[in-house]
């Protein structure tokens, strides 16, 4: 038998219950999405929207001033905005945040050198030896400062 998932909300002040039924398949989102108190009388008394776009159109969502922590331990502060309901998903999140994009970027490069040591048997075997180990990170350390030098 299938479950529903029944949200109650407050009337007035006497806290009479109305119920109202949301559908299993649909997500909500109850949080608020802008910094900004409503200033008139539509938004506070709800605004009457056809769908998300219009939604999104008049509300126009965002956060400012989110606490994002670096790997050293510090605050970066950034802004987010949202436009639809595909905004707050991981990739657009990320998108919009410069420390995000360069984390994932660190992160996508780490896991290609990761595949990488898996498929290459040779370098894995160099890897074990200690002197072979040795070799190539002296190899590797001359490689980085001819790039530098080429910069």
């Amino acid at each position: 038998m299938a479950r529903k998932t029944v949200i109650t909300k407050v009337l007035d002040v006497e806290a009479q219950d109305g119920i109202i039924e949301f559908p299993q398949n649909r997500t909500l989102y109850a949080d608020q999405f802008t910094d900004d108190a409503p200033t008139s009388d539509e938004d506070r008394e709800g605004f009457k929207a056809k769908n998300m776009k219009e939604v999104f159109e008049h509300y126009q969502p965002s956060k400012n001033g989110i606490t994002l922590e670096t790997e050293e331990g510090g605050a970066i502060y950034e802004d987010f905005d949202f436009k639809s309901l595909k905004d707050f998903e991981d990739e657009q999140l990320i998108a919009q945040s410069d420390l995000l994009s360069e984390t994932k970027g660190r992160i996508d490069a780490y896991n290609s050198v990761i595949r990488q040591l898996e498929k290459n048997k040779t370098l894995r075997n160099t890897l074990k030896d200690e002197a072979a180990r040795g070799n190539l990170k002296n190899a590797l350390k001359a490689l980085l400062a001819e790039l530098e030098e080429a910069e």
